[in-house]
């Protein structure tokens, strides 16, 4: 499945590269439960994967490695959020607790700031914009529907 994902997305001018990952850091996975199976094969083998005019990108292993300089941070729309709330406890709180159950799986910046990401209550995926990025809807019923509904164009990175 995630062969013909990446071949799909190459053809749609994409730039996949897969090489064997290290594992996602601890903490990752200490603040994330029940990330899906698939979700985590397709981690552990695609390291980059970004569109062509390179405004989009899906989030791979090295992504979530804090100790490492990137562009863009792996949490970036939660830090705004978190920004915006300007030190008022409780609105902070509703945004961290929204964040540790949504785990981002891609960004983009292509129509504004966007991210789908996986729901760690259900394992479907959902897609959310600014200027609230807390308000998000589902887009798919799990990681594998999400891939197969960009495949078949439902879904337009």
């Amino acid at each position: 499945m995630i062969e013909q994902f990446l071949s799909y997305l190459s053809a749609q001018g994409w730039k996949p590269e897969t090489r064997p990952n290290p594992p996602l850091p601890q903490w990752i996975t200490d603040r994330y439960h029940n990330l899906p199976d698939l979700w985590l094969q397709f981690i552990a083998t695609v390291s980059e994967l970004f569109s062509g005019d390179e405004t989009t990108w899906f989030l791979c292993a090295e992504d979530y490695d804090t100790r490492l300089d990137h562009a863009w941070r792996w949490n970036e729309w939660e830090m705004l959020s978190l920004e915006s709330a300007e030190g008022d406890q409780a609105w902070t709180d509703e945004i961290t607790a929204f964040w540790d159950r949504h785990l981002p799986i891609v960004l983009s910046l292509e129509n504004g700031y966007s991210y789908y990401a996986i729901s760690m209550e259900d394992g479907s995926v959902v897609y959310g914009s600014e200027p609230e990025f807390e308000a998000c809807k589902p887009v798919a019923s799990s990681f594998e529907a999400f891939l197969q509904k960009v495949k078949n164009g439902s879904i337009v990175l």
